[in-house]
This record gives structure tokens, C-alpha cells and sequence, in this order.
């Protein structure tokens, strides 16, 4: 099996950037996906061009801080104060698909101008559960053959049915308490049994640094992801399992 040890939210804070370098480099994060809108992008990018981290997906935001477009051009998704809207939102209003575009496409371009080699895309507080937010997804990575996360097997096909590429499985269940050794090895031999090839799991190491604390309510928890990630004990048990570290583009080789 072909597993895609994905860590979100690169770019938030100057310790989330660390911890994802870190897991990267001595721990078994084999992928991450970049947020460009947030305090520690262009620290995050700087990374990237240095080969600290070779390459990253996009984690699309449109659920938190700023967009990148002026608010008078996506006004469905942004707050009186130009703001993104919260998640809970998009359940509660119209928005318009053509802005979702825009912004994700604006989003990508800026880490391809940041000569970022682009693998996949994501999405902040998994907000492609939106059908209108999913459709302008797929449209998008259409435009830039990318693959896409899926988060279950619906998803999945309808990514498929549009010709883009996608992991077999996806486990989402790894984290707050659920966060640990024992559960992460359970996830990935519970994948395996159920006949699954490429399979990514989510996760979302940091450091708490004071930024993060205003940023998230997902804190302490991040240390804790980042001391299962690098523990020795948890690489050696993917090596003796024979569980291979993959990233995005084993999406491709399976097409």
C-alpha cells in the first residue's frame, strides 16, 4: 500500500511551518498543502524555493482570513469587513460559483508565481462539502490537471467521473483525541484489509505559538500529532509493515 501522510495548513504560523519541516525531514510526512492567505505564507514559500520542502499541495481557503481578490469581486464569500465568511455560513447563503473559482484560481496562481511546484488541492475546514463549493473545485483542477482530495467515496467517484485524479481512501478521523500511535497504525492496516492501494492520511502538526493561539482552537493537539509523526517507533512500524511514504503524484501512476 501507497500511503499519503498529508500535513494541512503550511503557511498559517512561523510554528506550523516549523513542526511541518520537521515531520518532513525527520518524521513521515510525505506530502503538506499550503495555505497562501495567512501570516506565515511567504515564510512557507520561502521554504519551498529553498528545497526545505520540495513541493505542496494548495489549501484553498475561502473559511477563513482575507481572500486574495478585492472583496467587490467575490461579495458572496466575504463579510462586511471583506473578511472570508465562516464555514457555518455557506450553509445559510447563495454563493456564487464563478467567485469560488476566481479566488481558488487566484490562490493557485499565487504559488505557482512563487515558483512553487503545485501537486494537489484541498480545502480549509473542509469546505468542498458544499456541492456548489465541490463543483467549482473540480472545475478548477480541471483547469490545472491537479489531483484533488476526496473526503468519502461519493466524492470520490465524482471526482473520478470528471477525470482527475484521487487516493483510493481517505482517512480524516486522525485527529484531536483520536491522535494517536495506536490509532493512526489501526487506520492505515483497517485501509489496507479493505482492499485499498493509495491511501491518505490527514494530519496537522505545529508548534503552539503564540500566533496559532489566535488563529485556532486546534493547539496543543498539533504538538501532539507532531510527537506521534516523529517518533521512531512509527516509521519503523510503516517500514515493517512494507507501507510505502507516497505523495500526490501516486495519484497519477494509478489513473
Amino acid at each position: 500500500m501507497d500511503l499519503i501522510i498529508n500535513a494541512d495548513d503550511l503557511g498559517v504560523t512561523a510554528g506550523v511551518n516549523q513542526a511541518i519541516l520537521l515531520c518532513m525531514r525527520r518524521g513521515i510526512v510525505s506530502s503538506t498543502s499550503l495555505m497562501v492567505n495567512q501570516d506565515g505564507t511567504e515564510a512557507a514559500i520561502r521554504y519551498l524555493r529553498s528545497g526545505l520542502i520540495p513541493r505542496t499541495g494548495v489549501h484553498l481557503c475561502i473559511s477563513a482570513g482575507r481572500p486574495l481578490l478585492p472583496p467587490a469581486r467575490i461579495p458572496s464569500l466575504v463579510d462586511e469587513h471583506g473578511f472570508f465568511r465562516r464555514p457555518s455560513r455557506y450553509a445559510e447563503l447563495e454563493i456564487n460559483p464563478l467567485e469560488i473559482e476566481r479566488e481558488f484560481e487566484a490562490q493557485i496562481e499565487k504559488a505557482l508565481s512563487g515558483g512553487v511546484t503545485v501537486t494537489h488541492l484541498d480545502t480549509h475546514h473542509h469546505i468542498q462539502r458544499h456541492p456548489v463549493v465541490l463543483e467549482a473545485l473540480i472545475t478548477v483542477a480541471g483547469r490545472y490537471d491537479l489531483p484533488v482530495r476526496h473526503l468519502d467515496p461519493v466524492m470520490r467517484d465524482r471526482i473520478r467521473e470528471r477525470g482527475l485524479a484521487t487516493p483510493d481512501h481517505f482517512c480524516g478521523e486522525w485527529i484531536g483525541r483520536a491522535a494517536s500511535r495506536e490509532n493512526l497504525c489501526q487506520m492505515i492496516l483497517q485501509a489496507r484489509e479493505n482492499g485499498h492501494r493509495l491511501v491518505e492520511l490527514m494530519t496537522h502538526p505545529g508548534f503552539a505559538d503564540a500566533a496559532l493561539q489566535t488563529r485556532s482552537s486546534y493547539v496543543g493537539e498539533r504538538q501532539k500529532e507532531l510527537a506521534v509523526l516523529c517518533a521512531p517507533e512509527t516509521r519503523d512500524w510503516l517500514a515493517s509493515e512494507g507501507v510505502t511514504l507516497s505523495d500526490f503524484s501516486a495519484c497519477r501512476t494509478r489513473q
